[in-house]
C-alpha cells in the first residue's frame, strides 16, 4: 500500500473524512474529547451519523469510539433510536481523551483537531462551524503508531 498524506482544512472534514466511514470494510475506530448528535447527508436528506454506526454493526463491521464525557440529551435520543448500539458498539467513556483520530479499516487514519461535534468534523455551513485541520494519511507507521493508542486508553 502506497503512502498517501493529505492536510485537512474546515469543511473537508466532512468532504474527506467523515464521508469516509460508510465504505469501512472491517472496523472503525473514532476518538474524540467532546461528542454531539452529528448528522450526515444520505441522498437527499440529513440522518444520525449513529445511523451510519448502526448499518456499519449490522453488516459486522467493528466500530469503537472512545470519547472524554457523556454527550447530551440529543445523542442519546438518537443514540436510542438504534438499539445494536447497545450491543455492538465498543464505547469506552475515559474523561483523559483529548485526541481527535479516525481510523478506517486499520489502513487509512485521520488525526487533527476537530471533535465529533457538527461544528468540527459534520456538515455545519462555513459561517457556523469551527477552524479545524488535521492530517488524513493511508501509512504504516502511522496506523501501527495511532491504533496503539486505542489500546492503552481505559476507563
Amino acid at each position: 500500500m502506497p503512502t498517501f498524506i493529505k492536510y485537512i482544512q474546515n469543511e473537508e472534514h466532512y468532504s474527506e473524512v467523515l464521508s469516509r466511514i460508510t465504505s469501512v470494510r472491517k472496523t472503525l475506530w473514532i476518538g474524540t474529547a467532546d461528542i454531539k448528535d452529528v448528522y450526515v447527508k444520505q441522498n437527499s436528506s440529513a440522518i444520525p451519523l449513529l445511523g451510519q454506526l448502526a448499518d456499519l454493526l449490522k453488516r459486522g463491521v467493528g466500530v469503537r469510539l472512545v470519547h472524554a464525557k457523556e454527550p447530551g440529551s440529543n445523542f442519546q435520543e438518537d443514540f436510542d433510536k438504534f438499539p445494536i448500539l447497545t450491543t455492538e458498539l465498543e464505547r469506552v467513556l475515559c474523561p483523559r481523551v483529548h485526541f481527535k483520530m479516525i481510523i478506517f479499516d486499520l489502513e487509512t487514519v485521520y488525526i487533527g483537531s476537530a471533535n465529533l461535534t457538527g461544528a468540527g468534523i459534520g456538515m455545519k455551513g462555513p459561517n457556523r462551524r469551527n477552524f479545524e485541520s488535521g492530517i488524513l494519511t493511508i501509512s504504516k507507521y502511522s496506523t501501527f503508531t495511532f491504533s496503539g493508542k486505542f489500546s492503552t486508553t481505559n476507563e
